[in-house]
């Protein structure tokens, strides 16, 4: 599409999304359903592919590429003050935060510890899983003090999410060959309502494997190293970069003590096996959304005992993890595919993918041109499908056809996406500038 037409459509798509995005913010705090701002949420999918569209025909490129910034703060604070329906994730956050400023251990003391009582607020009230302890790695922590520290509000915490949001379509600018990428990025509506809306901080953990993928695909091996322990800092996933550096033995090394360093107060407060464990509970209980861990279970129960079951399905998938970092590592794939190949892997093979996960995902997918990260993106609303009835009921029941539903989409856009992660053959096109 080019010409004053494509231009045109560029534009009624922006206003368009920007219109949905400020009704749902508006229908939010009137206190709608949270299935009425998942459909909205993906009706906004529509104006966002006509955006993409018709952004090849915008006259100049870089004043397309220096107004991504703008426009996704200005659709953003669409969403800022209006409340977290999808999510209640960040009432954790800022109490987790205010309990390191009262002098208290969140790793150490679960919401629920009576020793706890005297601060019981609004915020705790909202807390889910209020018996086990934090799941944050220390990195975390400190961004919850932070909002903490800026007023302790719900806006502080959505406020931070959406300043990540923006530093990563700000690093994709500088990275990226097209103005494509940094509008798929920016303008992505599930980005924006896990930022805004929601105020999750994954986003800062898809940074950093970026700026990893980006720095070992320049050789700058300090600074990749230093990024992924970041990651690790944020999400307990950044894990997955360290196979990165076999090849750099001492880069490896000194990645892989400071990642641990950081994950040290996840396992000494309370070890994996106390029923208070956040982390314990975490990587042997919980599962949702997943898709081959599915079939994994199916498979255990066909050998195993049904107490055995899960556990089972659980080693199996990690065992196929080791094997794909072991076939990354083999075939020499170069760092940028491998971090796209390992994170597919990991939000594939998992048995938990929240939808905010694929924050981790999507800025290597914009930055390689990648499509099927932004099929799933779309397809991953399914997840929220349970949260009316969790709401009035306090049931969480997934319909398995939505997630054939959702899977089945993500596995055809794989299937069709000229730029997908592979291990075969020559690695894809490098995505940076030289």
């Amino acid at each position: 599409m080019t010409g004053r037409r494509g231009r045109t459509l560029f534009v009624i798509c922006v206003a368009a999304q920007g219109c949905i995005l400020s009704g749902l913010a508006l229908a939010a705090r009137s206190g709608c359903l949270p299935s009425s701002v998942v459909a909205g949420l993906l009706v906004s999918f529509i104006p966002y592919a006509g955006m993409l569209a018709a952004s090849d025909s915008w006259p100049s490129q870089r004043a397309l590429t220096l107004g991504v910034v703008p426009i996704t703060a200005l659709l953003g604070a669409a969403l800022l003050f209006a409340p977290p329906m999808l999510s209640d994730d960040l009432y954790r956050y800022l109490w987790e935060g205010r309990l390191w400023l009262e002098g208290f251990n969140p790793y150490r003391l679960a919401p629920d510890d009576l020793a706890l009582g005297p601060l019981r607020d609004e915020s705790w009230q909202k807390i889910n899983n209020k018996a086990l302890g934090s799941i944050y790695p220390p990195l975390s922590q400190l961004l919850f003090v932070v909002a903490v520290w800026l007023g302790g509000q719900v806006w502080t915490v959505k406020l931070l999410a959406l300043l990540a949001h923006l530093l990563t379509v700000a690093f994709v600018v500088r990275i990226a060959k097209s103005a494509k990428a940094p509008l798929a990025l920016g303008l992505n509506p599930l980005l924006l309502s896990e930022s805004a809306l929601n105020g999750h901080i994954d986003i800062l953990c898809g940074l950093a494997t970026l700026v990893a993928a980006w720095a070992l695909a320049r050789h700058r091996f300090v600074q990749a190293g230093i990024a992924t322990c970041a990651a690790v800092g944020l999400k307990v996933v950044g894990l997955i970069l360290l196979p990165l550096f076999v090849r750099r033995p001492k880069v490896m090394f000194g990645a892989a003590l400071a990642s641990a360093l950081w994950l040290v107060p996840l396992l000494v407060y309370r070890g994996p096996i106390d029923p208070a464990s956040g982390p314990g509970q975490f990587a042997s209980r919980w599962r949702g959304n997943e898709s081959l861990f599915a079939l994994a279970d199916w498979l255990s129960r066909q050998f195993l005992a049904d107490r055995y079951a899960e556990i089972g399905a659980r080693w199996m998938v990690a065992l196929c993890l080791l094997l794909l970092i072991a076939l990354v590592v083999r075939r020499r794939v170069s760092a940028w595919a491998a971090a796209r190949s390992l994170l597919w892997g990991v939000l594939l093979l998992s048995p938990q993918v929240h939808p905010w996960y694929l924050a981790w995902l999507l800025p290597l997918e914009v930055a390689a041109g990648g499509s099927a990260g932004l099929v799933w993106s779309a397809a991953v609303l399914c997840a929220y499908a349970p949260l009316d009835l969790w709401v009035s009921q306090g049931v969480w029941r997934m319909p398995a056809w939505l997630q054939i539903f959702e899977y089945s989409a993500v596995a055809f856009a794989l299937i069709v996406d000229r730029r997908r992660p592979t291990l075969l053959g020559p690695s894809p096109e490098e995505p940076f500038p030289s």
